[in-house]
């Protein structure tokens, strides 16, 4: 895996969000973006809509892979239109890769598998 450190001209996010570890390699940088979800209506279209970097950090200590919060999650998910547990063609595909997992890495009763990726809350135990 080839990590890059940022230059000069990109601002260092804080702490990873898990471990506390200062992030300092660059995992994938999409350039800016607006929030998911913001939609636009017709009045809007010619007002100015606020963009956010899209920098993705992955932590040298722990490996999470995440972005710096601009905007607070309240503001992102609290009007937002994809749930993928309505999926059953998703919820299917999940439950195959959960199966193919815990046959692969033996799991059991005893392991503790922390999924972090929804959009929505899925949980059930093996």
């Amino acid at each position: 895996m080839n990590l890059s450190k940022p230059t000069n001209n990109q601002p260092t996010p804080n702490n990873c969000q898990f471990c506390e570890t200062e992030l300092h390699h660059t995992f994938v940088d999409l350039g800016m973006s607006p929030p998911c979800e913001s939609y636009r209506s017709l009045k809007q279209l010619n007002e100015v809509e606020s963009f956010y970097p899209l920098h993705v950090y992955v932590c040298e200590k722990c490996f999470l892979v995440q972005l710096q919060e601009y905007i607070s999650p309240e503001n992102i998910f609290s009007d937002y239109a994809y749930f993928s547990s309505y999926s059953d063609s998703w919820l299917e595909h999940a439950k195959n890769y959960v199966d193919l997992v815990v046959e692969t890495f033996q799991l059991n009763q005893e392991s503790q598998v922390i999924e972090i990726a929804s959009s929505d809350l899925i949980c059930e135990k093996i």
